[in-house]
């Protein structure tokens, strides 16, 4: 075993039911893991909503040994003093600058409404658009949404393919705009879109981690997904793993176990 491993893991999806809390039997793998090896949640959510789901001293994981990494690791939170403590942030509308930000959530909000006189065969509940500082989640059908509402609309979503119609089409007005290459784009959980500055994607939770060995579990992999890049980096060097959700993220998790004990 080395001091210096870290497994990383997305949250929605893999450590937990989609805007659910993690179940028990997550928290007592995840404390067999930490016998072996740092932890990691990364996350395109933001804090609070990671501290709802997947809260490491109440699922009995050691806080000494976790790190919380919101907004695709552009945020950075060690346990210090009794205390989950920002040690990192960056922020996206310094990055991209107020004129290139302001335009971008114009575009977004004239995105939003048109999708809203033009796709009314879903709900739609409230707080579409949230700005996290280093990102923004774009949520077609609002971040109110109840557990039906967003049943529903997840069932519209994988029918029509809606977010993906809505991503690229924004996408490319984006990159005509402001220049290809300013922005990225990407299908985050089951209903949402996360847009962040070209390299703000999960691969930036490595740099918080430099000479340790990373492995990571995630289970948005695919082309459109917000876990592609991570997942692809690791994955060549057999330390990428796609999941299905908790209990296959349980399942791999065992693997890594044995991987990482003493022969």
């Amino acid at each position: 075993m080395t001091t210096k491993t870290i497994v990383l893991f997305d949250m929605d999806g893999t450590l937990t039911p989609a805007r659910k809390p993690a179940d028990p039997s997550m928290g007592k793998i995840l404390f067999k893991l930490s016998q072996h090896a740092k932890i990691g949640i990364v996350t395109g959510s933001g804090f609070d909503y990671l501290m709802q789901q997947c809260d490491c001293a109440e699922l009995g994981v050691p806080v000494d040994k976790a790190f919380l990494l919101p907004c695709n690791g552009t945020k950075f939170y060690a346990w210090k003093e009794r205390e989950w403590e920002l040690q990192h942030s960056v922020d996206m509308r310094e990055k991209l600058g107020n004129k290139h930000f302001d335009l971008l959530m114009k575009i977004l909000i004239g995105a939003q409404f048109t999708h809203i006189s033009t796709e009314p065969d879903h709900p739609l509940t409230g707080h579409f658009i949230s700005y996290r500082d280093s990102m923004i989640n774009w949520c077609p059908v609002g971040r109110n949404a109840n557990s039906e509402q967003r049943n529903s609309f997840i069932e519209y979503d994988q029918r029509t393919e809606m977010r993906f119609r809505l991503m690229t089409g924004v996408q490319a007005m984006v990159d005509k705009i402001m220049g290809e290459g300013t922005v990225q784009f990407a299908l985050g959980g089951n209903t949402s879109i996360d847009i962040y500055p070209t390299g703000w994607d999960k691969t930036y939770a490595l740099k918080h981690f430099p000479g340790h060995e990373c492995w990571f579990v995630g289970d948005r992999c695919g082309p459109t997904g917000n876990d592609r890049q991570i997942y692809e980096l690791l994955a060549k060097e057999n330390r990428g793993f796609k999941t299905t959700g908790p209990e296959n993220t349980i399942e791999i998790t065992s693997q890594i176990i044995k991987k990482l004990q003493p022969q």
